[in-house]
This record gives C-alpha cells, sequence and structure tokens, in this order.
C-alpha cells in the first residue's frame, strides 16, 4: 500500500512538471519583431566587419 502511494505521488509530480514546461515554453522568447531586428543588426555588423577587413 504504501509503495502504490510513492509511485502515485511521483507520478503526480512528474506529470505536473511537463505540464509546467509546456505551458512555460515560450515565455522566454521576445517577439518575432525584436527577432528580425536581431537578424537585421548581425547582418549589418558583418556587413560593416567585412568592409574594415578589406582595407
Amino acid at each position: 500500500m504504501k509503495a502504490f502511494i510513492i509511485i502515485v505521488v511521483v507520478v503526480a509530480v512528474l506529470v505536473g512538471g511537463i505540464l509546467t514546461l509546456r505551458s512555460s515554453r515560450n515565455s522566454g522568447m521576445p517577439g518575432q519583431d525584436v527577432l528580425d531586428r536581431a537578424k537585421q543588426r548581425g547582418r549589418e555588423q558583418a556587413a560593416k566587419d567585412e568592409r574594415e577587413s578589406d582595407r
């Protein structure tokens, strides 16, 4: 009986953790506009570095 209770508690904790991860997986991601601006800055910096290395 004690083992059954332990198994139920462990399964409940695992399911709760999985649901928490699933619901918060995108919470730290910036918006698409922020990602687009970062890509643009990266391209501009790469072009600037390329121009400076050609000198």
